[in-house]
């Protein structure tokens, strides 16, 4: 059984050159937003999103060894550190007082050893920090014993004395011992992969190559056998498999000879072997931000950008797979696995072993061996990792991480670590970190334990007993290391401007990116440094002053600033052109002399427009600008013949008499026929045919009938449908107020008579206007003649024969109502229309 001693001082060698534990045992400092680097060794994405601008790891160290047999009391610990330079006081260790781990269950007992060296291990961010790059070089080392039966453990720490252990039948299903040293080379890429506001995660992988400096292991398949004194075993039966690497038989043999130079007989190995292999870990993170708006910011030009010196969830969950690879060994020279199947054993036959050789030479003469390759693979210590880290309020957190062995039994040849839970309550600051990790692994128990990261230090254990004399302590560990830390910052911004104060040209005062931060108040484009009107939004071609009115003209030398205008009126326009300015103008859009305010006089006559009853055609002041050319009084629109003095009742025309019977066309009642002056210039006869003579026949040119009606004697009968339709039209006559434009309401009844008058062709309509006597009378005489035009040109656009209407007007002197009442005034102001017949 000596082998299995033999075995351990040879893992015991390879430890002695190396000091520093797997990166997942750095407990309490893996779990904080601000490990950087080391960060990655537990999860891989962490390099994406990271604190850290750049982060290289210049030193750090991790010694770790746990077993689950034998437990220390820290009572017999002293509190050394309270004064270090007291040698009384500094720890001694006495085997002697170590009590046995209680194992009711007798179960199978454990060790682990795990080390570690970091030497500069960086890494940064890109991408704005979306991506995260790392890279390093790490010369770790594993060991582990598992599957020892607590009674084989018994009998090797009396030297097979403890006669209660004889006469068992004692079996070893499971034993391993193995342990591997080796330098790992890696590249560390990481990747933001989903940033949905309040959703985030992140992938990331490290990518390994690894060179095997040395391995050892032996392990048991159903190995049985029963001790009968303190040196023979009888029924000795199984198999067990034992190996190491050729350079590791070499280094061991030169430490045994003190030929073992310390780091340069390392560096020897390093060199010379040719042991290689392959690594990969795994991992994604996913963070829920439910106050991710808190985190957003606007810089420089940018928007919705990430506060990169924050941490930002509340919670976060990883998953990693870690140390997936293995490397290939070549075997040692003599190396075997062997089948024992011995009635009688003396285990003395191992006394005189001391090296390796010696042991090859033992196990070669005394067990039938089993041939093997002359390579064999060493599996890395394949873990599940799981994390959750909650922030319970500002920098306080509360971390849980799990870590499972995926190595079982199934993979012999292979490093290993226990099963862990830590649970972790820390304060997470940038430049100062504490955390008191608790944790439960397989073969340590529990144990609590402290990391401290002050600035570029570090330093944490996961077991505090031997520093406060409390618990059992089953193994110790510690870590420590000094970084280059580069954190991400918040770009300063001491105007609160959105401009940095690195890049802003106008630190305190405020203002805008446009212009490096510098103002500009009125917003135009045009910084206030150059701009002449700050406060009130310009253009560039006037410095930044004004030209509300766009005519080129700035406000500040325009008379009319808010309305487009002319230099030579200090920017006020002249609508009309006509030299006199719109504010000045009377009528704006009309040209028109000084005198009249810039209203016009078309026809020159010295009345303007706006006064003139006739402005196209030049007329006396005294006749309001109407002319009067043959001088009888009636203005030249209301004279039938303006060229002709006559009288105003003919309309300005002289009464003629055109059958030339002595009798005025005005007196005769046959002006065109000539007749004695006793039947009114008609002569006695009956044209129409209908019985009546002409003298007596009120209609003589229509037939009729005889009537006792004065002035329809003789004149045919107008139905009372049309007599209707004649009063329909003269009631719903009207007009816009002192215009001659017929309402829209007047048109329906004015249809009905165009209709009857189209089947009406010899029927004649005498259509007179008149008006109240409101205003000028020669006003209101144009006005009734306008207004009486305008129904006739009405009824002969709807089909009504023109020649048959007759116009008449009188203006104001023919009312038919009291003119000092509005009612009278309104009657008075009528369009009659009334039909005659020849």
């Amino acid at each position: 059984m000596k082998i299995i001693k033999t075995t351990l001082l040879a893992l015991v060698s390879l430890f002695v050159i190396h000091s520093k534990t797997h990166a997942q045992d750095y407990i309490g400092l893996m779990q904080s937003n601000y490990a950087g680097i080391m960060g990655a060794d537990l999860q891989p994405a962490s390099l994406a999103d990271n604190r850290f601008v750049v982060d290289v790891n210049v030193f750090s160290l991790n010694i770790s060894a746990f077993q689950d047999y034998k437990k220390y009391p820290a009572k017999y610990f002293e509190k050394w550190w309270w004064n270090p330079s007291d040698t009384s006081k500094r720890f001694q260790f006495n085997y002697d007082t170590m009590e046995l781990v209680t194992n009711k269950k007798n179960r199978d007992r454990s060790m682990y050893t795990f080390n570690q060296i970091d030497v500069l291990n960086f890494m940064f961010t890109v991408k704005e920090n979306k991506i995260g790059i790392g890279a390093g070089i790490k010369i770790r080392s594993v060991g582990n014993a598992s599957g020892i039966s607590p009674q084989l453990i018994g009998l090797a720490e009396t030297d097979f004395q403890d006669s209660s252990l004889w006469f068992q039948n004692l079996n070893e299903i499971n034993l391993g011992v193995s342990a591997m040293v080796w330098n790992e080379y890696f590249f560390n890429y990481a990747q933001v992969v989903m940033d949905k506001d309040e959703h985030f995660m992140k992938v990331g992988g490290r990518f390994k190559f690894l060179q095997g400096i040395g391995s050892a292991y032996t392990f048991t398949e159903d190995l049985k056998y029963e001790f009968i004194n303190d040196s023979t075993a009888i029924s000795v039966k199984g198999k067990f498999s034992y190996g190491y690497n050729k350079e590791l038989q070499t280094a061991i043999d030169d430490i045994e000879s003190g030929g073992f130079s310390g780091v340069p007989a390392y560096m020897d190995l390093v060199f010379k072997g040719n042991n290689f292999g392959g690594g990969v870990d795994l991992g994604v993170v996913y963070e829920w931000r439910p106050k991710w708006k808190d985190y957003k910011y606007d810089m420089d030009g940018r928007t919705n950008l990430w506060r990169q010196d924050k941490n930002k969830y509340v919670i976060k969950a990883g998953l990693a797979f870690i140390d997936i690879g293995a490397i290939g060994f070549e075997r040692g020279f003599q190396t075997r696995d062997f089948l024992v199947d011995e009635d009688s054993l003396n285990i003395n036959i191992f006394d005189d072993v001391k090296d390796f050789s010696t042991l090859d030479s033992v196990l070669i003469n005394n067990f039938d061996t089993i041939p093997g390759e002359n390579k064999y693979v060493m599996t890395l210590p394949a873990t599940l990792s799981l994390q959750f880290d909650w922030n319970i309020w500002n920098d306080f957190y509360l971390n849980v991480t799990s870590n499972i062995a995926l190595n079982g039994p199934k993979f012999p040849r292979r490093v290993n670590r226990p099963h862990s839970v830590t649970i972790t309550p820390r304060y997470d600051h940038a430049w100062f970190g504490l955390g008191i990790p608790l944790t439960w692994n397989s073969t340590a128990g529990f144990r609590a334990g402290f990391s401290l990261r002050a600035g570029p230090f570090f330093i944490g254990t996961s077991n505090m007993g031997a520093l406060f004399k409390f618990g059992n302590l089953r193994g110790a560990d510690i870590y420590a290391g000094v970084r280059v830390p580069i954190l991400h910052g918040h770009p300063r911004d001491r105007d609160e401007d959105k401009v940095s104060d690195k890049r802003d040209m106008c630190v305190e005062k405020p203002g805008i990116w446009q212009f490096r931060g510098c103002p500009d108040a009125d917003l135009d484009g045009i910084p206030d440094k150059d701009d002449i009107c700050p406060a009130t939004p310009g253009i560039i071609e006037f410095k930044g002053c004004p030209d509300t009115d766009g005519d080129g003209i700035p406000d500040k030398e325009d008379d009319c600033p808010d309305v487009a205008g002319l230099k030579e009126f200090n920017g006020c326009p002249d609508t009309d052109g006509d030299g006199i300015t719109d504010a000045l103008d009377s009528c704006v859009t009309e040209p028109g002399p000084k005198e009249f305010n810039g209203c016009p006089d078309r026809d020159g006559d010295g009345i303007k427009d706006a006064d003139d009853l006739c402005p196209d055609h030049p007329g006396p002041i005294e006749n309001q600008g109407c002319p009067d050319t043959d001088g009888d009084g009636i203005f030249d629109y209301l004279d039938d013949c303006p060229t002709e003095k006559g009288p105003k009742e003919n309309h300005g025309c002289p009464w003629p008499d055109t059958d030339g019977d002595g009798l005025l066309d005005k007196d005769d009642r046959c002006p065109y026929k000539a007749g004695p002056i006793a039947n009114h210039g008609c002569p006695y006869s009956d044209t129409d045919k209908d019985g009546i003579i002409d003298s007596k026949d009120d209609c003589p040119m229509t037939p009729g009938v005889a009537s006792t009606e004065p002035g329809m004697n003789g004149c045919p009968v107008i139905e009372k449908e049309i007599e209707e339709i004649l009063k329909t039209a003269f009631d719903n006559l009207e007009f816009q107020t002192a215009r001659a434009i017929i309402l829209e309401e007047s048109f329906a009844s004015l249809d009905e008579l165009a209709a009857v008058l189209a089947k009406k062709p010899n029927w004649t309509l005498v259509i007179a206007g008149h008006t109240d006597n409101q205003g000028a009378a020669q006003s209101n005489l144009i006005l009734s003649k306008k207004r009486a035009e305008a129904v006739k040109a009405y009824l002969v656009e709807k089909g009504a024969n023109g020649d048959k209407l007759v116009v008449e007007y009188y203006g104001e002197t023919k009312p038919i109502a009291d003119n000092n009442t509005p009612e009278g005034r309104q009657k008075n102001r009528r369009v009659e229309m009334t039909i005659k017949f020849d």
